[in-house]
């Protein structure tokens, strides 16, 4: 059984290594243009976004943060994770797709590009730790789902286009297997947001308290 497990595996890897580069480069790629784009804010709206982060990192400092309904913040993270698990299995059963799965990748690259590189050009190192502190813990397990589902929707769309040519594919099959793996993607999505809600705020708190200090 593992044996079987291992060859599948294995396959299945060496069938998709394009695609996965290819996810991969269009990801980084947002995650570049989203720290360039932090060069090209007005001075108005970046005096305003660090005004924000100040009130921020003080409501952490003070543990005011918590403050709000922690119940409604982990519903939003749910929903939020689970839409966008959900919107790229519906793009997979499209041939037309896979514009929208290399957009949902690229804005998801562009958000921490741009989130990482304003901290790091407002606050230099320590700017660097708390987006580590903000950022990384709960994206270490939400980015590879999202790329295994940018890879796994357009593998499932290209197949559906060359169906009519392999009349050997069996739909239905594909089409469950497909879905499984869309099921454990959105499950690791949903330990993602609980990792946000629950274990980022822990590090940002620490990191918090040499961010307000001039």
């Amino acid at each position: 059984m593992l044996g079987y497990f291992r060859q599948n595996i294995g396959k299945y890897l060496k069938g998709s290594i394009v695609a996965y580069f290819f996810m991969i480069l269009v990801f980084v790629i947002g995650v570049v243009v989203g720290a360039l784009a932090v060069k090209a804010l007005p001075d108005e709206q970046k005096a305003e976004l660090i005004h924000y982060l100040h009130i921020f990192f003080t409501g952490l400092t003070q543990g005011t943060e918590n403050v709000a309904d922690s119940g409604n913040v982990i519903s939003l993270a749910i929903v939020n994770n689970a839409k966008t698990i959900l919107l790229m299995w519906v793009l997979g059963f499209t041939i037309v797709g896979i514009p929208f799965v290399l957009f949902i990748l690229f804005t998801r690259g562009f958000i921490i590009g741009f989130t990482v590189g304003f901290l790091v050009n407002e606050y230099i190192m320590r700017g660097l730790l708390f987006a580590l502190a903000s950022v990384l813990p709960h994206n270490f397990f939400a980015v590879p789902a999202v790329l295994v589902m940018g890879v796994s929707a357009t593998r499932f769309s290209l197949m559906l286009v060359r169906r009519k040519t392999y009349n050997k594919i069996n739909l239905w099959y594909e089409a469950a297997c497909y879905s499984l793996l869309c099921l454990v993607m959105l499950i690791i999505m949903l330990v993602a947001a609980l990792i946000e809600v629950y274990i980022s705020p822990v590090f940002m708190k620490l990191v918090a308290t040499l961010l307000i200090q001039e």
